[in-house]
């Protein structure tokens, strides 16, 4: 992280988040305290309901959850809530990071954990289609293959590491 750190400090952001500094919405984000607090419980909230979304898909993927619905009714019921949710939390995180440019935009947490959404993203656009296009063949037995209960999991955990990553933007050295 701290190479990460010291290359960001080469690029044009630290100028790019000057500038970012001095526009009106920062100035109007940064002015009034109210702002801030209420964008980011807007985003911790979202960011719950996204989590809470993707867990339900992946632990019934798993099968320790949700199994009374096949696995297409449950996409359909959690899929929406996560891509909504998605455009909630790039609306208030853009908020945020206008509020604070340089807090966020040289942060190597920042950028790493934007990477992560991005992949985490892909993972949710790529599994969509394949359980619309193949919805019996991720339908497991109670034993499931390995390798589908590992994804799933590894989904979870792309999620938390997302999560933390996002909290430790606040204490990470800029």
């Amino acid at each position: 992280m701290f190479a990460l750190a010291q290359w960001l400090k080469t690029t044009p952001l630290p100028e790019f988040a000057l500038w970012v500094g001095t526009t009106p919405l920062s100035a109007l984000v940064d002015t009034n305290w109210w702002i801030a607090e209420v964008v980011q419980t807007i985003h911790i909230l979202t960011l719950a309901a996204v989590f809470a979304s993707v867990l339900m898909v992946n632990l019934r993927i798993i099968q320790l959850a949700g199994t009374g619905r096949n696995l297409k009714q449950t996409v359909a019921r959690y899929a929406p809530w996560v891509w909504w949710g998605l455009l909630v939390l790039l609306t208030t995180g853009f908020l945020l990071i206008v509020g604070e440019p340089a807090r966020e935009l040289l942060n190597p947490c920042f950028w790493t954990k934007m990477v992560l959404v991005v992949i985490a993203a892909l993972i949710a656009l790529w599994f969509q289609g394949a359980v619309g296009r193949h919805a019996d063949q991720w339908e497991l037995t109670s034993h499931g293959t390995a390798a589908i209960r590992l994804g799933a999991a590894a989904v979870i955990v792309l999620w938390l590491v997302i999560m933390a990553l996002g909290r430790w933007i606040a204490y990470a050295p800029t």
